[in-house]
C-alpha cells in the first residue's frame, strides 16, 4: 500500500496494578522500552481496586514512554481506555464509578486517534456504564438492579463514533481515512473467549459487551479491521466475517489480551501472563505476536505469528470476494 510508514504497536491490558506484586509489570515496562514502539495502547483494568493509587501506574507507564523517547527518539502515541477493576469494587460491584481514572489520564490519553502518515486510525471506547441513558424506565431499573456491572457502550458513544467517522471522510483526508488500518480499543469481549476451565463466579453476561451486535455493526460498516480489547485474562484472537447493508462480506479480527501483570492464580499459571506486540509494514500487511510469561521466566513470543489481512485496495475499498453476496 503505497505511502505507508510502518510502525509497532504495544498492547497491554489488565494490570491489575496493587501496590504489592509490581515485578511482572515492570519487566513488561522493560519490554516496552526495548520493542520502542510507536504506539501504546493499554484496553484497561490498571488498577485491582478503585481504592489504589492509580497515579504511580500511571507514572511508572509515562516514565517507559519517556525511556523510549530516550533511546529512540520515538515518542509514542499512548491511548488508554478503562476497565471494570478502575471503577468498581471487586469489579463487578457499585452503581457508580468511582476511582481517579479520569483525573488521572489526560483527555488526549483516551482521546481517538488519525494519523495521515502511518494511515491508522483508532476509536477509543469506554465499555464501563452501568445503564443506557436513552432506555426506557424499565431498562434502567434492570440495568441497575443487577447484582454484577456489564459491558456496555452507551448510544451516545456509539453516536460519536459515528460522527467521528464521518467527519473523517468529509475531510481533506478522506482518501488516507479509507486507506488506513482501523482499530477500535475496548475493554469487555465484543465476542467470548475460547477456554477450557469452569469460571468460579464471572459468566459470558459478565465479560462480553451487552450491546456486542449493536458495536460490532457500527464497526463493520465503518470497516474497522481490528478490536483489541483486555477483560478475561486469557490471550485470545478470532475472526468473525458479517454481511453489510450491501450484503458486501466484511471481516473483523479480534485480538484480546490475557493479563500483563495480574498477582499469579490458577488462571493466570495456566494461560500465562501476556502483551501483544502488532507489526504494521509499509506494505500494508499486519502481524500480530502474543507475548506470554509464565511462571519465573521473563515474556517470549507465542508459536504462532497472527496475520490480520486488511483486504484493502488503494482506493481504500475492500476487495469484494466471489460468493460474498446473501442467498
Amino acid at each position: 500500500m503505497a505511502g505507508r510508514e510502518g510502525f509497532t504497536i504495544f498492547h497491554l491490558s489488565d494490570i491489575h496494578y496493587d501496590g504489592k506484586n509490581v515485578e511482572i509489570f515492570e519487566l513488561s515496562l522493560e519490554h516496552l522500552v526495548e520493542f520502542s514502539p510507536e504506539y501504546v495502547f493499554i484496553t484497561g483494568d490498571v488498577v485491582e481496586d478503585p481504592k489504589e493509587d492509580i497515579t504511580a501506574p500511571a507514572e511508572m507507564i509515562r516514565e517507559a514512554l519517556k525511556a523510549v523517547e530516550d533511546k529512540s527518539g520515538i515518542t509514542p502515541v499512548f491511548r488508554i481506555v478503562p476497565g471494570n477493576h478502575d471503577f468498581f469494587f471487586l469489579g463487578a460491584y457499585g452503581i457508580k464509578r468511582n476511582g481517579k481514572f479520569f483525573r488521572v489520564f489526560t483527555e488526549e490519553e483516551m482521546g481517538h486517534y488519525f494519523s495521515p502518515d502511518h494511515l491508522l486510525t483508532v476509536f477509543t471506547f469506554d465499555s464501563n456504564y452501568i445503564y443506557e441513558p436513552r432506555g426506557n424506565l424499565w431498562r434502567k431499573f434492570v440495568q441497575i438492579m443487577r447484582p454484577m456491572t456489564r459491558g456496555l457502550i452507551i448510544e451516545r458513544d456509539l453516536d460519536e463514533f459515528s460522527d467521528w467517522t464521518r467527519g473523517l471522510k468529509r475531510s481533506e483526508n478522506r482518501n488516507n481515512y479509507l486507506k488506513s488500518f482501523k482499530i477500535a480499543l475496548v475493554h469487555h469481549h465484543p465476542m467470548p473467549t475460547s477456554y477450557n476451565f469452569l469460571p468460579k463466579l464471572a459468566d459470558e453476561g459478565y465479560m462480553m459487551l451487552e450491546n456486542a451486535g449493536v458495536v460490532m455493526y457500527r464497526l463493520i460498516q465503518e470497516e474497522f479491521d481490528l478490536i483489541l480489547h483486555g477483560h478475561r485474562h486469557v490471550p485470545q484472537f478470532c475472526r468473525a466475517v458479517y454481511f453489510d447493508e450491501e450484503n458486501i462480506e466484511r471481516e473483523i479480527a479480534v485480538l484480546g489480551c490475557g493479563s500483563t501483570s495480574k498477582k499469579t492464580d490458577d488462571k493466570i499459571r495456566a494461560v500465562g501472563h501476556n502483551f501483544n506486540v502488532i507489526k504494521v509494514d509499509n506494505n500494508g500487511s499486519v502481524t500480530a505476536t502474543q507475548y506470554i510469561k509464565r511462571g519465573t521466566g521473563t515474556f517470549i513470543p507465542g508459536d504462532k505469528i497472527i496475520k490480520i489481512d486488511m483486504k484493502k485496495d488503494e482506493g481504500g475499498k475492500r476487495k469484494k470476494k466471489g460468493g460474498s453476496k446473501k442467498r
